[in-house]
């Protein structure tokens, strides 16, 4: 390129140099000097033709030098000058262009048609990995994918970019390979220049995995936003949460886990691991998952910083150890709710400070919709539950009605009886009446007394006072006012417990729960049966009992239908 601008006619001197304009100047030098020679040699005495011709010969040089001075010499010694002036300001100007394009950022790449790479910047050693050396009369294949460039024995024929036959001038986006394999993704600048050596292009290119990456993350954290709104359930949420997260870091192992206020319990709503099953819920321990939540702050962990802490008695190992690790509080506007985790059980530092800034981003919103979609699911819940009560009432109410209407018409008719005919019964028809008047108004009481506990539970006005309760007085009591229609159908109760169990319990409600389910059993044994009362220690410090009659028995269909209020 340099020896063609400098052999351009454009930057000579507008001077005719041609041999034809040079010989008539020579002519016409001779005749005017020979013209001169005649009218000096007249004006003299006789002279020899010696000095004749010296006087000639000086005459003409006098007469040609100045000529060919200053219509050949001197135009030719100004356009050496020039081109000494325009070569040292080229090449100035090449070493200014060189300077700066060794110090760019951006890779600037040079290659000829037949695709062999002949310029090379240090921009384009920190993109790629290759040096100047490695590089130089390789092909441009080796940096940029091969549909980008097709190559034929006479040269590149194509380059092209998402369908795009020709992309010089243009600024496309493309896949560009570093020496060590990774594809990451580039924008490319391309030009096309033309020397005398033949047609080269230059190549800009930018190295926009960052840019890609805020890109994605914007995009992901977007999408968690909109999740809060647009999913049905909490569920849903948490699966939108974890494959929007997946796009920009690993998280093939990801849990959520919230703290429950109320009952002071660690949760796990959503468990996604390859080794470890779904956590049940825990108490406050030195989990590294509590320990993010104690103080608040995202942990980028490894087996250094985790026997630090271990050390420090900060932390314990829960479940399978990962060499990655990650964690960040769950902080809503109000609190922090719970923590957020990925880790990766095969390769070290897999996560990095750049994750932790995006995850903290992500984990804010993550918060926000969890706090979000509960109030939507408890708002739901206490929609349903409403219903629901209303629908128990008013069927509660036809029961009610139902089995109220039974006694009291016995009890009414019964006491129309006394009233109009006792002055002619006897002692013993007197007492049967009343014997049923008094078992019409035992079932009254009992119903009502039902209602009112029922109605307490519903109210949440019920009183729990736990006490120490020797369980065998507190069953044999409870059972007392069902012993006499025991013996009158001749059933007979048997309690059974293994040891001599002590619980806390509230005593009304142990005494009410045993002796409503005894007295269904007596109710239902055919006469000579067995009523067994049988109790043992069960787990989690609990003591279990058991009623067992060998009466008629509940069916099936029942059995599924016995908490169903109708």
């Amino acid at each position: 390129m340099r020896s063609k601008i400098l052999s351009d006619d454009r930057t000579r001197p507008e001077v005719d140099r041609s041999p034809i304009r040079l010989l008539i100047t020579i002519l016409l030098s001779i005749v005017l000097s020979d013209i001169l020679v005649g009218i000096i040699i007249k004006s003299l005495p006789t002279v020899s033709k010696v000095f004749e011709l010296f006087l000639d010969s000086t005459l003409l040089l006098i007469i040609l030098l100045p000529i060919l001075y200053f219509y050949e010499f001197r135009p030719m010694t100004k356009y050496i000058d020039d081109r000494i002036k325009a070569e040292e300001t080229l090449s100035s100007s090449e070493e200014r262009f060189r300077s700066l394009t060794r110090s760019a950022i951006d890779a600037i790449v040079t290659a000829n048609d037949k695709g062999v790479i002949t310029g090379w910047n240090f921009g384009g050693e920190r993109t790629f990995g290759y040096s100047e050396s490695e590089i130089l009369g390789k092909e441009l294949t080796l940096i940029m994918p091969h549909d980008f460039i097709e190559m034929h024995n006479d040269g590149m024929k194509r380059i092209s970019s998402g369908g795009e036959k020709h992309v010089v001038g243009k600024t496309v986006e493309l896949k560009g390979m570093r020496k060590n394999g990774e594809s990451f993704p580039i924008e490319l600048s391309l030009s096309e220049w033309e020397t005398s050596d033949g047609k080269y292009f230059t190549g800009i290119i930018r190295d926009i995995t960052n840019r890609k990456r805020r890109d994605l993350e914007n995009e992901v954290i977007y999408e968690i936003t909109q999740g809060a709104t647009l999913t049905s359930n909490l569920d849903d949420l948490y699966k939108l949460i974890h494959n929007s997260l997946r796009k920009v870091v690993y998280a093939e192992n990801l849990f959520v886990s919230l703290y429950d206020e109320e009952n002071r319990l660690f949760t796990f709503p959503y468990f996604a691991d390859k080794f470890d099953t779904t956590a049940h819920p825990v108490t406050k321990r030195k989990s590294v998952t509590q320990y993010v939540f104690r103080t608040g702050r995202p942990l980028l962990m490894n087996p250094d910083i985790f026997r630090q802490l271990q050390d420090q008695n900060e932390v314990e190992l829960v479940g399978t150890p990962s060499p990655s690790w990650i964690g960040l509080p769950l902080r809503s506007p109000s609190r922090i709710i719970g923590v957020l985790v990925l880790q990766h059980y095969e390769k070290a530092n897999v996560y990095s400070e750049t994750d932790v800034k995006f995850l903290l981003s992500a984990a804010s919103q993550i918060a926000f919709g969890i706090e979000r979609k509960q109030a939507d699911e408890a708002i739901l819940v206490r929609n349903l539950l409403l219903e629901k009560i209303n629908s128990e009432k008013d069927k509660f109410f036809s029961i009610i009605a139902h089995d109220l209407r039974g006694p009291l018409s016995a009890f009414v008719s019964l006491t129309q009886v006394l009233t109009e005919d006792i002055k002619g019964m006897t002692l013993e028809e007197i007492r049967d009446i009343t014997s049923g008047m008094k078992n019409d108004a035992s079932d009254i009481y009992s119903l009502l007394e039902n209602l009112l506990e029922w109605s307490s539970l519903k109210r949440g006005v019920m009183e729990f006072n736990p006490e120490r309760l020797i369980l065998q007085k507190t069953i044999s009591k409870g059972i007392g006012p069902v012993r006499a229609s025991a013996r009158k159908k001749e059933v007979s109760i048997d309690i059974s417990l293994t040891g001599d169990p002590e619980v806390m319990a509230d005593r009304h409600m142990v005494e009410t729960v045993i002796r409503n389910l005894v007295s269904n059993a007596v109710k239902f044994t055919h006469s000579g049966g067995t009523v067994n009362i049988s109790g043992f220690p069960a787990t989690d410090n609990c003591y279990e009992l058991l009623i067992k009659d060998n009466g008629i028995g509940i069916s099936k269909d029942m059995i599924s239908k016995l908490f169903l209020i109708n």
